[in-house]
């Protein structure tokens, strides 16, 4: 094992030991609508489907998935989160299609063209994509899907931000760039990007009042024009990665 391996599985340990991550709770709270069409994308024809949540943390989505009949598997380097996903596993009544393990996301223990879907939240600017990439192509079907959730790493204020909080990332994540999002396009045929978040940030302050849900919706709608440019698309703060017909 690399000692950048090494170093994110000691992160993310104990991160879910501690909870660690818990300041940032306040800014996923405009996080609704990249929620939204991540589960939409994420969930759709999945009956009897095998699904792989790439990056799984405590569970994550496995259990909804698991819940609407797909035979899920979630992997993690962590075993602090994978020991409490079992432990969750085990009280639910579809745990027969809860499958958990402990495994590094760029050597995957799994045969060739084993998914029909791999979804993730935030663990592909955690690895070294070519890697990654090259295995999640290796286990996905011909006619499969990955969707994903990531941040993106151009806008100058959300980097300033992460520099001042070092303690609440790992040392070598590295949020995307415009570069990785080509890179995407080597190894999927049919890569579409959603943007999100930019005026957007600027509810967080208003979060616990009465207000937010309408200054919410009147930055989204700013968003939604914004991000029709590719300067400002650069510069969102997250995306959601829908891509298909993997390049084998």
């Amino acid at each position: 094992m690399t000692d950048r391996i090494e170093r994110e599985k000691e992160f993310h340990n104990h991160r879910f030991a501690e909870n660690t991550r818990k300041p940032l709770d306040k800014y996923y709270t405009i996080s609704t609508n990249t929620r939204k069409m991540f589960l939409d994308l994420m969930n759709s024809e999945l009956k009897g489907k095998k699904v792989l949540e790439y990056g799984c943390g405590t569970g994550s989505f496995s259990f909804d998935l698991a819940e609407k009949d797909a035979i899920v598997f979630g992997i993690d380097i962590s075993e602090v989160a994978i020991d409490e996903a079992k432990k969750t596993a085990a009280t639910k009544v579809f745990k027969d299609n809860l499958n958990f393990s402990v495994m590094n996301a760029e050597n995957l223990k799994f045969e060739n063209d084993f998914f029909d879907r791999i979804c993730g939240n935030s663990i592909l600017h955690h690895l070294e994509l070519k890697t990654a990439l090259k295995e999640l192509t290796r286990v996905i079907k011909k006619e499969g899907n990955a969707v994903f959730i990531e941040p993106l790493g151009h806008n100058p204020f959300i980097n300033m931000y992460r520099k001042l909080t070092p303690k609440l990332r790992s040392e070598d994540e590295h949020p995307l760039k415009s570069e990785d999002l080509e890179l995407f396009r080597e190894y999927f045929l049919n890569v579409n990007i959603s943007y999100f978040h930019l005026t957007t940030l600027l509810a967080v302050p208003f979060r616990e009042t009465k207000l937010f849900q309408f200054i919410f919706r009147i930055l989204s709608r700013i968003d939604s024009f914004l991000f029709k440019f590719n300067f400002f698309q650069k510069n969102a703060w997250m995306i959601v990665l829908d891509m298909s017909s993997p390049n084998k």
